[in-house]
């Protein structure tokens, strides 16, 4: 007797997918899709409004400030120690929720990075993942998140009022809205 099995393909809970979308973020470029954008840009964390129809990107010429550029490059500097504090974080946390969690955070601050040096039109540095800068305790890890996050909503705030270029602005308004969801994660946590 041969042993076989059927396979009912409407047994599964799944949802019909008519057709699948391209579309980009206008932060950091990167593609995605789906049959609707997503609520936060997966790579950068970029609210759902700044996720467009791949066909509908356009990225506007414009000449960089040397206010612009002195702003962006030292949000280059935070974002890159953001990124490696991040994944320090992740390797000694003490649960795989955090570690979890500081791990796309290093992830989405690589990602601020690679966006800013595309304003810069230079080459991205590296990111050293196993760099000694965070303690041993997660609690620790936790409060500095917390203040990396307030400190760096506090500078793209004040690059957001000085920046003249309608690009810059978008990116450093969207940034801080990503850095308030970070802050969100330790909040009370520490």
């Amino acid at each position: 007797m041969q042993n076989t099995t059927t396979l009912n393909l409407f047994s599964f809970n799944c949802r019909r997918v008519d057709y699948l979308k391209v579309f980009k973020c206008k932060i950091c470029q990167e593609g995605y899709l789906g049959d609707a954008p997503p609520t936060h840009c997966p790579f950068c964390g970029a609210h759902q409004q700044y996720i467009i129809e791949a066909r509908d990107f356009e990225l506007q010429e414009y000449t960089l400030t040397d206010v612009s550029r002195r702003n962006l490059e030292e949000a280059l500097n935070l974002e890159v120690s953001n990124a490696e504090f991040y994944f320090c974080a992740a390797d000694r946390a003490d649960n795989v929720a955090d570690a979890t969690m500081f791990k796309r955070l290093g992830k989405v601050e690589s990602e601020h990075a690679s966006t800013i040096v595309k304003e810069l039109r230079k080459q991205s540095p590296d990111i050293i993942r196993d760099k000694n800068m965070c303690s041993n305790m997660n609690l620790d890890n936790l409060e500095e998140s917390n203040q990396r996050e307030t400190n760096a909503i506090r500078h793209y705030t004040r690059f957001l009022g000085e920046a003249t270029e309608e690009r810059i602005k978008e990116i450093f308004k969207a940034i801080i809205e990503i850095e308030k969801d970070h802050l969100s994660l330790t909040d009370g946590r520490f």
